[in-house]
Order: structure tokens, then C-alpha cells, then sequence
């Protein structure tokens, strides 16, 4: 989603997806001083060679220049950052994301199936009380068990 955003590194605003952190020029900027970083210091690992989990310790084949973490690690890494981030992100912006939620969190005053009486339901209730329910729930097998005991009689 494409909003604006604040860079992290000179302030300005700019337009960017939900993990962009700063403006194309600061962008570029950290990416031409990481790369002369890797010239200098020589920080590129070969493929197949062997690093160790940055969550584990244990020893893993690197299968890319990114790779931070074994295989067995890396879903476990991944679903807790992207728990993180977008719990972040919908908590800013949860009124535009979910309104149908909220229509339903919203629900109104309610009349009792059994008694007609009015309350506000926080749930899918359809009896305002533990009462009524037992009374409802009484009605609907006895008229469920007298249907069933016509259809036995007229198969005679």
C-alpha cells in the first residue's frame, strides 16, 4: 500500500510501500556506502560456503548473499517480524483497513426470540438471557422431535 512516508535519515516525506524507510536519496546513498563497504572489507560470502544462524548458532550452507538464518530458523524469524510490522501497521491504520469489523463490533439493541424484551447483544446472542435460552432451545427440539414423529406416522 502506497502512502507517504517519513524518512528515517533527513526527515522529508516521501511515497513508499510499508517497509520503505527512507527517501530515494538516502536510499542511494546507504547503498553506494554499503557497497564500498563490501570492497574494503571483502564481506561477501561464496555460495555453499558455511555461516553460522544468527538465531541458533548452528552451522548452514549459505544459498544467497542475504541469508541470515538456517532453514529451520528462518519461517520462525520471518513470521514474527512480519507479526511485529503489520500489527504496527494496522494499528495506525485500522479504521480505513477493516471497516466491515467494525460494523459488525457496532452491533445494536436486539429483541429476544423468546420473550421479546430489547438488550444489546456484544455477540451473535439471540436470547437475552441463560433463561430464555433454555426455554428457546426447549421449544425448538420439542418442535423438532414432533416433526419427526409426524414423518414417522404418515410413512405408516
Amino acid at each position: 500500500m502506497i502512502q507517504d512516508r517519513l524518512c528515517k535519515t533527513c526527515g522529508c516525506s516521501f511515497q513508499g510501500g510499508p517497509r520503505a524507510y527512507y527517501c530515494p536519496e538516502c536510499r542511494y546513498n546507504r547503498q553506494r556506502e554499503r557497497q564500498q563497504g563490501y570492497k574494503i572489507y571483502g564481506s561477501v560470502r561464496p555460495l555453499g560456503s558455511i555461516d553460522k544462524c544468527k538465531r541458533c548458532g548452528k552451522d548452514y550452507i549459505v544459498n544467497g548473499g542475504l541469508q541470515q538464518f538456517c532453514s529451520e530458523c528462518k519461517p520462525v524469524h520471518t513470521a514474527e517480524y512480519d507479526r511485529t510490522t503489520s500489527l504496527e501497521f494496522y494499528g495506525q491504520h485500522k479504521e480505513k483497513i477493516n471497516p466491515v469489523r467494525n460494523v459488525r463490533r457496532q452491533q445494536g439493541i436486539i429483541k429476544c426470540v423468546q420473550c421479546g424484551k430489547e438488550f444489546t447483544a456484544h455477540t451473535r446472542k439471540t436470547t437475552c438471557s441463560p433463561e430464555c435460552r433454555r426455554i428457546w432451545k426447549n421449544k425448538l427440539w420439542a418442535e423438532s422431535y414432533n416433526r419427526k414423529k409426524e414423518r414417522s406416522t404418515n410413512a405408516r
